[in-house]
């Protein structure tokens, strides 16, 4: 999708902290600093925020009270950046069903968050198919909200996030569910076949992230068994430290841009999606036009 000459690209998994580095109060840096990495590239970029760290470590410590306290955080930042650049996702956690119904509402209802997640059973101690987890997709989906479920990269080879994943998938079939960076590490095979078995199935209701572009066996394998339709980007950028901050599009985790191997920006991941033997419908399906649709976002974005 091009607007005014720009390619646009939706990113639906970029990590932003609401809050200072200590917590005490709000971050330590400014919208302009997201801006000015957001702005450097050439493309159109629009991002969908999930909570980090210190959020992480408050929700870990007390889901009930640190579940409302990362999403408020999180809302500074949407609510800072210019009209349909940013958006949020709703935090949440199976200990807190009562506050993450809640948080659902206020800031997926009132306040305009398109997404849920990014949900990290592994690292909160919880299963990603849980009873209270089923409980909070439910009404997630009652919201059109589709919810973002962490699966591991390289962590689990045997694929248990992902199998957790599809299960929340089945059991709350008017859903929909992502399985965040599912495209990335060696995991990828396992996931993409996973995927490919659920809608072997019938299961219509499942999306998976690209963070790893340049991997360009990975991406054409998910493309040729899964279709471009239920793939959509999902870097998992995140602002580590102060700015300024390192740019878009750099290799997951390397921090150091000089030392990436490709240049930080879309148009080197738009062209590992054509080496991956991605047609130009291919290319806008990922880039932008699943989001457009998965999030609601047609009329809350630039030019469309």
């Amino acid at each position: 999708m091009i607007v005014d000459g720009r390619r646009m690209w939706i990113d639906s998994h970029v990590h932003v902290r609401g809050w200072s580095e200590d917590g005490e109060g709000p971050p330590e840096f400014a919208m302009d600093d997201i801006m000015a990495v957001m702005d450097a590239d050439p493309a159109l970029l629009v991002w969908i925020i999930s909570f980090s760290f210190p959020g992480s470590n408050a929700i870990r410590r007390d889901p009930a009270t640190g579940v409302p306290w990362t999403n408020e955080g999180q809302l500074r930042l949407v609510q800072a950046a210019p009209e349909g650049r940013i958006f949020g996702s709703v935090a949440v956690h199976p200990g807190a069903v009562r506050q993450s119904r809640e948080c659902l509402d206020l800031y997926g209802g009132e306040h305009g968050f398109v997404q849920v997640g990014e949900v990290l059973g592994y690292a909160m101690g919880f299963e990603l198919d849980s009873p209270a987890m089923v409980e909070i997709a439910r009404h997630a989906a009652s919201l059109g909200l589709p919810v973002q479920c962490h699966c591991s990269t390289a962590g689990q080879p045997q694929g248990e996030q992902m199998r957790q994943t599809i299960n929340l998938a089945r059991q709350v079939p008017e859903a929909k569910i992502i399985a965040a960076h599912a495209i990335g590490g060696t995991n990828s095979y396992t996931h993409i076949t996973a995927a490919e078995v659920y809608a072997m199935m019938g299961g219509e209701n499942l999306w998976l992230e690209i963070r790893d572009f340049n991997t360009r066996e990975w991406v054409r394998e998910a493309v040729e068994r899964l279709g471009s339709e239920r793939l959509i980007a999902g870097t998992d950028w995140i602002s580590r430290g102060m700015p300024p901050f390192p740019p878009y599009g750099i290799l997951f985790p390397n921090e150091i841009p000089d030392e990436n191997p490709y240049p930080c920006t879309v148009a080197s991941l738009e062209g590992f999606l054509r080496e991956s033997g991605c047609s130009d419908d291919d290319v806008a399906n990922i880039a932008a036009r699943n989001s457009i649709g998965l999030f609601g976002l047609e009329g809350h974005v630039p030019g469309v």
